[in-house]
């Protein structure tokens, strides 16, 4: 992140100030938290995603992204509370953990932790070697599902940006999964017990988001998780290099992908029913949760 001297497009004074080749922009570091709510701002508004009187509880993990929003989303009044899942992965959590509580405190936000593993008795990696499947994976799955369990009919805030959401739909068209593909929109309304989630990011760079508690001076966590998959690296990789070498067109494939969601949507229907053991939205009699905890008996009782 480089901040030089710059004339700013918006107070007309030349000091020090971010270049935003993707906006074709130069903001001075006073007009840039100005400029970056008033995109958030306009992004709620656009996809209705909630109203200042609307209950919202924002998942906050302490990385840059969920940290701006949930600062955003105070600045601009909106009644919000935060929810952060303390995933136990060493050498990670407990800096995580810190950072969310300090955060919070001194933006005077509601907090509430929740322990992964007193959850699920489990550690992630654990869980991951019963199952066959990745730590992310694992831990993704849970962390939704203990995200919409404390919700309880709040509308569910996530930091997901730009580049997550293309790097999410290019990856997904890549290997053709019509259903993930389906459900990438900036708002996800609530139905059959899953609380309505929205993104207000989502048309937000990261490279906003980092000026943004750059310039704030807000503590985040910088060091990324031990067990992110490789492949999760070459499409973020891909669309920031992207965006790089050609400025807003990232902005433009996303929009351009919005505007064709329906066929998507149309391709990839399916039905919801409550879990038979703990009554969480699944497709299956038992959502893949408590699937996971059979099996967890199951290793641990032979």
């Amino acid at each position: 992140m480089e901040f030089k001297r710059i004339k700013c497009k918006f107070c007309s004074k030349v000091e020090k100030g971010i270049v935003l080749k993707h906006y074709n922009l130069k903001v001075c570091l006073n007009c840039f938290p100005i400029f970056f709510r008033k995109r958030v701002s306009e992004t709620i508004k656009k996809f209705s995603m909630f109203t200042p009187s609307d209950s919202i509880i924002v998942a906050i993990s302490g990385g840059k992204d969920s940290i701006s929003i949930t600062k955003t989303l105070r600045d601009l009044g909106y009644n919000i509370k935060a929810l952060h899942i303390d995933t136990k992965i060493e050498n990670i959590s407990q800096r995580s953990k810190q950072v969310v509580e300090k955060f919070c405190f001194n933006e005077n936000i509601p907090l509430k932790i929740i322990n992964l593993y007193e959850e699920i008795e489990a550690s992630v990696e654990e869980l991951s070697r019963i199952s066959g499947k990745p730590i992310c994976a694992i831990c993704g799955m849970i962390r939704r599902y203990l995200i919409n369990k404390e919700a309880k009919g709040d509308i569910v805030v996530t930091g997901h940006t730009l580049n997550d959401e293309v790097s999410f739909i290019l990856k997904n068209m890549l290997f053709w999964n019509d259903e993930l593909l389906s459900r990438t929109y900036p708002v996800l309304q609530e139905k059959e017990g899953l609380s309505k989630k929205v993104k207000p990011l989502c048309m937000i760079t990261e490279e906003e988001t980092l000026a943004f508690c750059k310039i704030l001076n807000i503590e985040y966590v910088e060091e990324p998780c031990p067990y992110k998959p490789e492949i999760y690296d070459i499409f973020k990789t891909t669309v920031k290099n992207f965006n790089d070498k050609f400025p807003g067109s990232i902005l433009g494939f996303y929009k351009g992908f919005l505007k064709r969601i329906d066929f998507y949507s149309s391709t990839a229907y399916f039905s919801l029913q409550s879990c038979q053991r703990c009554g969480y939205p699944t497709t299956a009699s038992l959502c893949s949760v408590c699937r996971l905890k059979e099996k967890l008996l199951q290793y641990r009782h032979g």
